[in-house]
């Protein structure tokens, strides 16, 4: 496993010792793409892999700007550029003309960059869109628990195909309502977010993790992430090794 942590700003690039990061870019802050720049040229300066997530963006937005941007983005991106799911104009599943539209502008991404879609807007039917839209998944941990889902056992009733899409893992804890959240509080030894992800690297143990985390606490919840990944890889080896001989 890899691990990783997000970023806002150029400076924060090599924080912390970690593996990659991702840039996280917020719909109406700002300088947006001026921000994205600044923070993969950063990146790039100090061999750092990236990935690029826009938060807030949708394909189906009918105003040419937001493909515009999003395209200005894609274009910087590294090892991946993480979109969330969609749900329809009027609500649940894209099909139909949206339908088409989406994989239209889908293909105009994928053309620029690794695309991934994450479980955001409609976590609970997720597996739908994953099953037909994407090629690559984000699997957020934290969504799945703020849903009322139980990620372990998410994880555990996972399809191989559903499985073998997941390239990148989004950590953060359910935990109590604050800012109208519930979740992207730390992980804690032994939470949830935690077994879930371990159960995940028994067959994907490549996955990248990455923490989106509101507090300050990144440092100490990389240190999770790498005890976790030691364990996996400790579990595996013994699996190989098979029973010691009577």
């Amino acid at each position: 496993m890899l691990a990783g942590y997000r970023i806002t700003r150029p400076e924060e690039a090599g924080r912390f010792r970690a593996d990659l990061v991702q840039i996280s870019v917020y719909r109406g802050m700002k300088g947006n793409l001026g921000r994205v720049e600044a923070c993969a040229r950063a990146c790039r300066e100090i061999g750092r892999p990236y990935v690029i997530h826009p938060v807030n963006y949708s394909l189906l937005d009918e105003d040419p700007r937001t493909l515009s941007e999003l395209k200005a983005m894609a274009e910087w991106s590294d090892l991946g550029f993480i979109l969330h799911d969609e749900v329809s104009p009027g609500g649940g599943r894209v099909m139909g003309g949206p339908a088409e539209r989406l994989r239209r502008n889908i293909g105009e991404m994928e053309a620029l960059a690794p695309v991934s879609f994450e479980d955001a807007v409609n976590v609970t039917d997720v597996l739908w869109f994953w099953g037909i839209f994407a090629r690559s998944v984000t699997l957020d941990i934290g969504h799945l628990e703020a849903a009322g889902i139980d990620a372990l056992e998410f994880v555990k009733a996972l399809d191989p195909g559903t499985a073998g899409k997941i390239d990148f893992v989004h950590m953060h804890r359910k935990h109590l309502l604050r800012g109208g959240l519930v979740d992207h509080w730390p992980l804690v030894p032994g939470c949830r977010e935690l077994a879930a992800l371990g159960e995940l690297l028994k067959s994907r143990p490549d996955v990248r993790a990455i923490l989106e985390l509101n507090e300050d606490e990144t440092e100490n919840n990389l240190r999770l992430l790498y005890a976790l990944d030691e364990e996996s890889r400790a579990l595996r080896a013994s699996r190989l090794k098979g029973p010691a001989p009577k």
